[in-house]
């Protein structure tokens, strides 16, 4: 059907008289078709005005053919209106379509479902074109959607449903907050069926959220789509990240962090040996958390009750594996500011304190060793204490309140806790294809130790860290030998064309029978 609408359009634009009805109908229908080569016909004034001219001889006749009617309205909506701004012949298309549309339904004997749609949703040749497609699309039942896909066929990817989706967002926007904290499941059981349009849903959501008097209360619903959908906040350079201002990604890191915390200092506290001052220590500076990571011990790994299988299962990607000491022993990593922190759940222990240079291990790596990497005593570069430990003794707190003073870290919000305003969030359609890609996200933001202080100078590169999270986000194995100088793995024989050009981009290399490799 392309090959012959262009063909009609060929004859069109040489000027040639005498097209026949079918081929004015396939004109009609391939005002966007672009054969790469010419500018497509609704932009060309010697295509375009010709149309006008035989359409205008159905407004004399009052006689409207329906398919050719039906073929400008599909390129109607084809066409954006955000490109037509250079192109007046948009808002002519419309003009004429509006004209004759009474016409064509007044000449059926019969009303169909097509006629009650364009009567019901006669908004779509207005400016206001998408807000009574708000109303079917996200308060209709199943048989007006059912209709509206029969009655309009209209595809996916055109400019009316993001119209509808922009409305929806702005009545969102405009709700108190009750009501809109109401309208929240409704609207992620919406986008988990309308993937095209999930990523302006999702960040409307969060933005408005953060916008309410409940910012500082975690919704599970939100973390866990926006989790599930963008990865890890934690991970900076995603693009889909992106899409929210910095205080909306801080308040969604605070409540991954206030989580983590909590589960640490109750669920993992391995024989109860846990001190709970310290889970109300470290909240204080929960808003300044900008990376978390639990490590679990043997027993937390094999802990058959259900509150062990949720953990795990929720967390899946997002915990390591803690060897080396007991067995009942975890441990959590957390940054603040440029320190990172090392807290075990086993009393005894002393909290580990590095600077963003002098980090002896990789955060992110499957295993870690107890005492043989979270545990490196290193002089306090600061002057204050001998050391960087921090040590559970009595009256702790307020030695550790003027260690972490020395380092800059105060309890409580700072300039980028999220507490900045927030505006209002606006659709952007169009602007750029980056966040559908997934292999695009992202850099770890985790410490990087100064060049010549490590053996491990693989698990520093860019390349490296955004191979372990496109291996996350696709599911994908790993094995990873770059600590004893070898490879990192992406154990994947046959990958899908985008992730493969995404590991070939980052520098990965093929081996057969195995997999992807970079070191």
């Amino acid at each position: 059907m392309m090959e012959q609408r262009l063909a009609a359009l060929a004859r069109l634009r040489t000027g040639e008289s005498g097209l026949t009805p079918r081929q004015w109908n396939l004109v009609a229908w391939g005002l966007c078709d672009d054969d790469g080569r010419n500018p497509v016909a609704i932009e060309d004034p010697t295509m375009f005005d010709p149309l006008m001219v035989w359409t205008q001889g159905w407004i004399t006749t009052r006689s409207v053919p329906r398919k050719p009617w039906f073929g400008l309205l599909n390129s109607y909506f084809t066409y954006s209106p955000e490109r037509a701004a250079g192109h007046g012949n948009w808002l002519r298309l419309r003009e004429r379509l509006a004209d004759t549309m009474p016409l064509l339904i007044g000449s059926q004997k019969r009303q169909k479902l097509w006629t009650r749609m364009l009567e019901r949703h006669r908004d779509l040749l207005t400016d206001d074109a998408g807000r009574s497609l708000r109303q079917v699309l996200f308060n209709g039942d199943a048989t007006e959607l059912s209709e509206l896909n029969k009655g309009l066929a209209v595809t996916d990817a055109s400019w009316i449903w993001q119209r509808a989706i922009a409305y929806q967002i702005a009545w969102l926007n405009g709700l108190e907050d009750t009501a809109f904290v109401a309208a929240i499941p409704a609207m992620l059981t919406f986008l988990a069926g309308h993937p095209r349009f999930a990523d302006e849903m999702l960040a409307a959501l969060l933005t408005r959220y953060c916008q309410s008097s409940q910012r500082d209360e975690s919704h599970e619903q939100l973390k866990n789509e926006s989790f599930r959908r963008w990865g890890n906040p934690q991970l900076v350079g995603s693009v889909r990240w992106a899409m929210v201002e910095a205080p909306v990604r801080a308040m969604v890191l605070r409540w991954f962090a206030k989580e983590d915390l909590e589960h640490f200092f109750s669920l993992l506290q391995g024989e109860g040996q846990v001190d709970k001052q310290r889970l109300v220590y470290w909240l204080r500076f929960v808003d300044q958390i900008s990376y978390t990571r639990i490590l679990l011990g043997a027993d937390a790994l094999n802990d058959s009750r259900a509150e062990f299988r949720n953990f795990r299962a929720k967390n899946a990607g997002r915990y390591g594996r803690l060897t080396g000491g007991p067995k009942h022993n975890n441990a959590f990593i957390m940054r603040i500011n440029n320190q990172l922190f090392v807290e075990f759940s086993g009393t005894g222990n002393a909290c580990y304190a590095y600077s963003d240079k002098h980090v002896p291990f990789n955060p992110q790596a499957t295993y870690l060793d107890t005492n043989l990497e979270l545990k490196e005593v290193q002089p306090d570069p600061y002057g204050r204490e001998k050391d960087n430990r921090i040590r559970h003794l009595s009256g702790w707190q307020w030695r550790a309140d003027q260690f972490l003073a020395d380092r800059g870290i105060r309890p409580g919000a700072t300039a980028a806790d999220g507490t900045a305003p927030v505006s209002a969030y606006q659709p952007r359609f169009g602007r750029s294809d980056a966040t559908s890609r997934p292999e695009a996200t992202a850099t770890v933001a985790a410490p990087v130790r100064a060049p010549g202080n490590s053996g491990m100078e693989g698990w520093r590169r860019p390349a490296i860290q955004q191979a372990l999270e496109l291996a996350r986000i696709n599911g994908i194995g790993t094995e990873n030998n770059l600590a004893d100088g070898g490879y990192l793995w992406l154990l994947v024989l046959d990958p899908a064309p985008a992730l493969k050009q995404a590991m070939l981009k980052l520098g990965l290399e093929w081996r057969p029978g195995k997999g992807y490799c970079i070191h």
